[in-house]
């Protein structure tokens, strides 16, 4: 095994695979055989657990044969890492901008960022699923290095109930148990929320933010 083998992570692609990816994996709004891989993957482990989908039945979902899965992912545990990653890759870049964003007021901020964090979960339904249901199935090294993601995340969403606490919100109370309230609340949307229901995703995200923005 040569140095470049020993340190490469068993979980990433090989070099033949990673070639692919860029185009494939970063494109938006086209369609392409890695996002179809994927969005079927996606909605069986939704539908089955990760131990009830296999590449196979993937395979045959999509209509590929079993063997042109490994040009993609080297093993299950590695799709379910791409899936998970899937959707924080597709936001953590915009609402990056939001926190930096010094145009906007703190509480401009958390409006944007209550918006955008709703409308992923509802875009994301059956990968909110996968998270809740699935995780356990990532070895401890996959886990962490998904979760520091996610950490990462809330001390930017941090930032942006700091940035508010300056401005008189929140007064007296400790920012990153504000934040873990704010990110539970929302989250917990998945739980309840209809699509036929009284109240759309936009109606939703506003009561939130008026609830959190009176001072």
């Amino acid at each position: 095994m040569n140095k470049e083998s020993a340190r490469r992570n068993p979980l990433s692609p090989p070099k033949s695979r990673i070639r692919n990816m860029p185009s494939i994996a970063r494109s938006k709004g086209k369609t392409n055989q890695y996002e179809r891989i994927l969005s079927v993957s996606e909605s069986l482990m939704s539908q089955k657990g990760y131990k009830g989908v296999s590449f196979q039945q993937i395979a045959d979902k999509i209509g590929l044969h079993k063997s042109s899965l490994f040009h993609y992912f080297g093993n299950k545990e590695e799709l379910l890492l791409r899936i998970l990653e899937r959707p924080f890759n597709e936001f953590y870049a915009d609402f990056q901008q939001i926190v930096r964003d010094k145009e906007l007021r703190p509480d401009e901020k958390l409006k944007k960022a209550i918006d955008s964090h709703l409308s992923l979960l509802m875009d994301y339904e059956d990968n909110v699923s996968i998270y809740l249901n699935e995780m356990q199935n990532l070895s401890g090294k996959n886990r962490r290095m998904h979760l520091m993601k996610i950490r990462e995340y809330e001390e930017d969403f941090q930032k942006i109930v700091e940035g508010m606490k300056k401005e008189g919100f929140f007064e007296g109370l400790d920012p990153k148990i504000v934040t873990y309230g704010i990110l539970g609340m929302i989250n917990w949307v998945t739980r309840w929320f209809r699509r036929n229901g009284p109240l759309a995703v936009g109606e939703i995200s506003d009561v939130f933010y008026r609830m959190l923005a009176r001072q």
